[in-house]
């Protein structure tokens, strides 16, 4: 018998697995490369070699170093703020809670999130590009999500129309500080991050409590 072939044109699910697989390896290693020796000084060389794979073959995924960080930074949190709009029944309180949440567990407290952050802030004045694109890959949907949140709540009667629709940054800005936080002063002096979600928490929706009617 034959063996079955693959019409030309189309790839086959173990091929596209292997291609998925092999580009999760490279960008496994491009972080590692990254967050050591940070953007400038990151060599494609050293992703190939920490991947096992030939320096030609990250080009044929990722067009050049800036492609291959913008990949990264996708990739950093499982799953995107606007696509938990999206798919989370309930109630906006239920809704905002649980962005807050997310936003603690996927970046304040993804140690890769940090690592790249701080990385940004060493080198992002030289290579504004690179802020553009973490923007745009976390700061953009997150943003985009509380504002829907609002909206939803404000349509339901929940939330009165408040400033905090046009700057959502309002609302999320305690887990900026928490992350600077981590990022400068953790090691001696440590938040106690539960108690300062619930805190956190308690003050945004309390907050919007009060601009109700």
């Amino acid at each position: 018998m034959k063996p079955k072939q693959v019409k030309a044109g189309k790839t086959s699910p173990r091929r596209r697995g292997q291609k998925l697989h092999r580009q999760e390896e490279i960008l496994a290693a491009a972080f590692k490369v990254f967050a050591a020796h940070g953007y400038e000084a990151a060599r494609i060389d050293e992703v190939a070699r920490r991947a096992g794979i030939a320096k030609g073959t990250i080009y044929l995924y990722f067009r050049n170093k800036e492609r291959l960080f913008q990949a990264v930074v996708r990739n950093l949190i499982p799953k995107r703020f606007d696509a938990l709009v999206e798919t989370l029944p309930g109630p906006p309180e239920d809704l905002l809670r649980a962005l807050l949440s997310q936003m603690y567990t996927n970046v304040v407290g993804n140690e890769k999130v940090q690592s790249i952050v701080r990385m940004l802030v060493a080198e992002g004045g030289r290579f504004p590009q690179l802020a553009e694109i973490y923007h745009h890959e976390i700061i953009v949907p997150g943003m985009r999500a509380m504002r829907e949140t609002l909206m939803r709540g404000i349509a339901e009667g929940k939330f009165r129309k408040s400033e905090a629709l046009e700057f959502p940054q309002i609302i999320v800005a305690p887990a900026l500080v928490a992350m600077l936080w981590q990022l400068l002063f953790a090691g001696r002096h440590p938040l106690d991050m539960g108690a300062y979600v619930k805190a956190h928490t308690e003050f945004v929706m309390r907050g919007l409590e009060e601009f109700r009617k």
